[in-house]
Order: structure tokens, then sequence, then C-alpha cells
């Protein structure tokens, strides 16, 4: 049955997300909303929703297909442009998507992954190594570990400094975390710089190339032709954005979930369960989802989703942080419990064709990241009572800003 189109619900960037889930839910299972400068588009707000449209043969990743961006009803300064513009992977649809993700595929299987363990794990000892000052000061975790560790073990994957990333870094998150309305130039500004780094780096790379996954997709392109040399630029800011902003978020929003729930996390670590961390890490991508929307896909006929027309060229997106929050799905949702049996029902890496690539190494990021933090503080607190009041306020990513901890409960004695 055809639902009448309400009046949207607005998303707002500075909402409690925890809020704004609810009222989503309240509205239906697809709900006519907002974005920010004024965009309508309908949105998933539980998990048998979203995963239909995350996987739905009537929905694309094509933006050709959204008449309001062919036709030039979004500017190109609109803050959100970056993620639903460009000709890699992640706005892609049918053989081109299928094309560009089997290049970077194999560096993303099992076996690969789980041989990157030893490594991420001493990247995150030395990390906490420097971070441990042995005076009981505050330590702000997001900036000394869990920015750090991500950034480092993507580029690694792909062979190239550190400073690829870290140089870059104002501007990746300009483009997840646009600060205000009418920001797209700043956005352009900061597309216009990574691209720019990104054709030295290749240079570099096919200069001196080397055993890793930037060299493999420079010689799909140059000896192979089966990527442009503009996928190429955007395949590889995909992995490198996608491969550290997301964990980053991941690992500090479990860490502050955590902190914020002394019971839950006495839990995890009275367990003497051998994949407790893991299981942490699946409750944590469940109860916070890093990604709050995924955008956008656009029907390419009229469909119905969940009793609701959507007509031909209409955005669709899916509100992951509430999907993760659903109560038709989990028994008292808003409750951290690592030993929860649906702690894996959550849509945080999508579903579908477009199931985030990198979802291996994410897991298993945030399990280490996770492990080799509180194995060594078990008696990491809050460093005071603002402690998660820092947040992001943005559409695509939702996470705090600093995450500052004591990384023992009291200064030791001195003498």
């Amino acid at each position: 049955m055809e639902l009448k189109r309400r009046k949207p619900y607005v998303l707002d960037p500075q909402a409690d997300p925890v809020a704004q889930a609810r009222e989503l839910r309240a509205l239906g299972p697809l709900v006519a909303v907002e974005l920010p400068g004024g965009v309508a588009a309908w949105s998933a707000t539980d998990l048998v929703t979203a995963q239909q449209v995350l996987a739905h043969e009537d929905l694309t990743k094509d933006a050709a297909h959204w008449p309001d961006l062919v036709e030039g009803r979004i500017p190109d300064d609109w803050e959100l442009i970056a993620v639903v513009r460009g000709a890699a992977m992640l706005h892609q649809g049918g053989d081109d998507h299928r094309r560009l993700r089997s290049l970077a595929s194999a560096a993303f299987t099992r076996a690969p992954i789980e041989a990157m363990r030893p490594r991420v794990a001493e990247i995150a000892r030395e990390l906490l190594d420097a971070a441990d000052r042995g005076d009981g000061g505050v330590v702000d975790l997001r900036e000394s570990y869990a920015y750090p560790l991500p950034v480092r073990v993507v580029c690694e994957l792909l062979g190239v400094p550190d400073t690829a990333v870290s140089e870059l870094r104002d501007r990746f998150e300009r483009l997840v975390t646009p600060s205000a309305p009418g920001d797209g130039g700043n956005i352009q500004e900061a597309v216009g710089a990574i691209y720019a780094s990104l054709g030295e780096l290749i240079r570099a790379k096919r200069a001196a190339p080397g055993d890793d996954l930037t060299t493999a997709l420079i010689q799909a392109r140059d000896d192979e032709d089966r990527l442009s040399e503009q996928e190429l630029v955007e395949t590889l800011f995909l992995i490198m954005i996608a491969g550290h902003e997301t964990s980053i978020h991941a690992i500090t929003n479990t860490v502050h979930a955590l902190l914020d729930d002394p019971a839950a996390l006495e839990r995890v670590l009275a367990s003497d369960a051998p994949g407790k961390w893991a299981d942490a890490a699946e409750e944590g991508l469940r109860f916070s989802s890093p990604v709050p929307h995924a955008l956008m896909r656009y029907a390419v006929r009229d469909t119905e989703i969940a009793g609701v027309r959507v007509a031909q060229g209409d955005p669709v997106i899916a509100s992951l942080f509430t999907v993760g929050r659903d109560p038709g799905r989990h028994s008292d949702p808003e409750r951290f419990d690592h030993t929860r049996s649906t702690r894996r029902d959550h849509a945080a890496f999508g579903f579908g064709a477009h199931y985030c690539l990198g979802a291996r190494l994410a897991r298993l990021e945030i399990e280490v990241a996770l492990g080799t933090l509180f194995e060594r503080f078990p008696e990491l607190a809050p460093a005071d009572e603002s402690f998660g009041s820092d947040r992001y306020s943005s559409i695509p990513i939702q996470g705090l800003r600093t995450l500052p901890v004591r990384l023992r409960a009291f200064a030791p004695a001195t003498g």
C-alpha cells in the first residue's frame, strides 16, 4: 500500500543521536527525511528495511539516476557532495562496481587480514608505550591511539608513508564532518588537495613499485587497462579514507561506551571467553555505529519498500545508528552487552554488493585496539565529567573529537 509522504523529519547533524534514533523509529520503517541543504530522501530505520534498501535491485549507487543532481538542483558546494559523487567503487553500480571492487578485493580476504594481526598488535603496543608517561596525567586516547593505529595500518597496506594521510588529516576530516551549511567550497578545496597529493603518490610509486596494494592498482591501470586514471586516483582515495575514518570512530565510540558503563566493562574484563574482545567490538558497532547514515541510493524505477512507494529518482538512505538500536531486533538496545546473541545484527558495514570491502580489517583493528588497551590498563578511567561531550556534528560520521582519559585510575605514588 502506498503511504502519503509525511512532512520530512529533519536530520540535524547536531542532534543527540540516541534521541534522534528514537524519533526516527517512531515514524516507521521507511521515513521521509530532510538532509542538510533541504535535500529530501527516504531513510530506513530498522534492520530488515535497511538490508532491503542496501541490497535492493531497484536502487543504485550511481548518481546519474538522481535527477536533482543531474539537472543542477544540487549545487556543487553542497556540503555532502563529496560522499555522493565520484568515480570510485562506492559511487558505482552493476558491472563498473564489480570491476573496481575486484581489483582490491584480494587484499581484504580472510587469510591476508588475519596475517596482519601480529603487526596490528605491535603497532597498538608501540602507541600505548608512547602515550604512557607513567604520571597518571590526562591522555587524549583518540589522538594518541585510536587515530594513528588505523592510519599506520592502512598506509602499510598501501605501501605509503604515514604522512600520505596525516599531512592531509584536516582535509580528510573536512569531507566527512562538514561543519556548516554551505561548507561545500571548503569541501572542493579539500578534494582538490587530496587528489593532487594522490597524483604525486602515484607518480612516486610508478617510479619505485613495491609489494603493496597501491602498486597492484597502478599495474592494473598501466599494464592491464582495467581502470581509468581517474578511477585509480579515486579508488586509492576511497581506500585511504574508508580505511581509517570508520575504524577511528568505532574504536573511540566503543571505548567511550565501556567507560561510560563500568558494569559493562567489568563483564568484559571478568570474562574468560577467548573471543570476548571480538564480541565487544561487534557490540560496539551495533551500539554506536560510526556511520550514522549510509548515503545514498537512487530508485531506478518506481518501487515499493516497507509499504511505501518510492518514486523513480528518489534518494534512499539507511540510518545505521538507528538500525543498531532497533528494539524489534535487540532486547534493551540502549544497554551495552557484549554477550547478547544479536550483537552482529547491525548494518554498520552495510549490506549486499556494497558491503564494506575493509570490514574484516576494521573488525581486526577494533578487536586488537580494545584488547591491547584494556588488558594493559584495566583501570582506565574518564579524565573528567566532560568525557564524551566533544562530539562531531556530521551526517556521514558519528563519533568524538577527543577522548580524554587517565590510563590509570590513580597517579603512581612518588617517593
